[in-house]
């Protein structure tokens, strides 16, 4: 069973059709030859695959907007990046909704069925697939053509995330962090697999330099921890985030029963909303509304 803490879901609801908050501003490019953005235009990446987005869109669950289409009717809806979170609602819409009249417009991120690399066009949408990831690209045709020239793999992303991570942090005194002008945020889905990546943003400035203050001055001793509410199987939740601040990490635990707390690798302190809520944020903001 999956369990998110209340600290966390109370977070959940500024996700969806939210404008970029400054957490969205891309590092160094480690790789020039990404294909550059249009002016005002952000980087969105899952797993090893990253798409460019008007900078005002917000963010949603793929399950609601895509699959569960008919929940909301057609018209109204604001255009989203949309990632897979709690699950597909049972509620039983009629097909694949392929036209923009039923999603509004949608870039939809997900696990792809193949991993055979190919594109598809279906009305509104175009699907692309680049090894385990598919990208549904469903807006209108001119946008959907130069957001479908931005995709690419990466090894490491726009703001300073592997695709990939063991989770295995460099130990880090997190109380000897001063001045801290720039962390990578990066959230991970857990697996028996490396972990991978489900999304990401960057502080920088004096965003950075609080949030880190934060976990510097949480009391040791991690937690908030219940192990009875959550089989041994899946103790630990199935997300967590990696924060890169240079070459000094900090792993997060937040989505689980035990292990609770951040992890510097000279202690563990306890997690409450306020020291957690700049790291859940814009495209980190969790989907699931338990706990």
């Amino acid at each position: 069973m999956r369990k998110l803490w209340i600290v966390v879901a109370a977070l959940s609801l500024a996700a969806c059709g939210a404008p970029a908050p400054v957490g969205t501003a891309a590092g160094p490019r480690p790789d020039p030859s990404a294909p550059v953005l249009p002016a005002g235009w952000r980087w969105e990446s899952y797993g090893g695959v990253e798409v460019g987005v008007p900078g005002e869109w917000g963010w949603g669950d793929r399950g609601l907007r895509l699959d569960a289409w008919c929940i909301d009717g057609p018209g109204g809806k604001p255009p989203v990046v949309a990632r897979p979170g709690a699950g597909v609602p049972l509620i039983a819409c009629m097909g694949a909704a392929t036209d923009l009249a039923h999603t509004g417009t949608v870039v939809g991120f997900g696990d792809a069925a193949s991993e055979t690399d190919g594109i598809t066009r279906d009305g509104d949408r175009v699907t692309v697939t680049l090894g385990k990831v598919e990208v549904i690209v469903q807006t209108p045709a001119e946008l959907r053509e130069r957001i479908l020239a931005t995709i690419h793999k990466v090894t490491v992303d726009a703001y300073g995330c592997p695709a990939t991570h063991s989770l295995k942090t460099r130990p880090t005194d997190v109380t000897k962090l001063h001045d801290v002008t720039a962390v990578s945020v990066c959230r991970y889905r857990l697996s028996e697999n490396d972990p991978t990546l489900l999304s990401s943003l960057r502080l920088t400035d004096d965003a950075a330099d609080r949030a880190i203050r934060g976990i510097a001055q949480a009391p040791v001793g991690g937690g908030p921890n219940r192990p009875q509410d959550c089989a041994p199987e899946v103790a630990h939740g199935d997300e967590a985030i990696v924060l890169a601040i240079g070459s000094a990490e900090v792993l997060i635990r937040y989505a689980g029963c035990v292990d609770i707390g951040y992890h510097d690798g000279t202690a563990v302190r306890r997690v409450d909303r306020d020291s957690l809520s700049p790291f859940l944020a814009g495209p980190n903001a969790t989907l699931a509304f338990v706990g």
